[in-house]
């Protein structure tokens, strides 16, 4: 039977930019329109549950809506 066995992976610091490196400071990503957290992610998040609520009302309005198994 072959086995694979677990191994441990040495971590590598983390580049310091206090000057000594020469290496760039790293760059966050930017925060883009909808991002959770923003307010433009709330008003997509609003808008997903009242797109939400309109489709449920229009599915309780039909006349074979408890008929369908998914919600019975």
């Amino acid at each position: 039977m072959n086995v694979s066995h677990a191994t441990v992976h040495p971590v590598e610091d983390l580049p310091t930019t206090d000057g000594g490196g020469g290496n760039p400071p790293r760059v966050r990503m930017k925060d883009y329109s909808g991002m959770p957290g923003t307010p433009g992610g709330l008003g997509l998040r609003i808008s997903q549950f009242l797109f939400a609520v309109g489709a449920l009302c229009i599915m309780a309005t039909t006349s074979d809506f408890p008929s369908v198994t998914a919600f019975s």
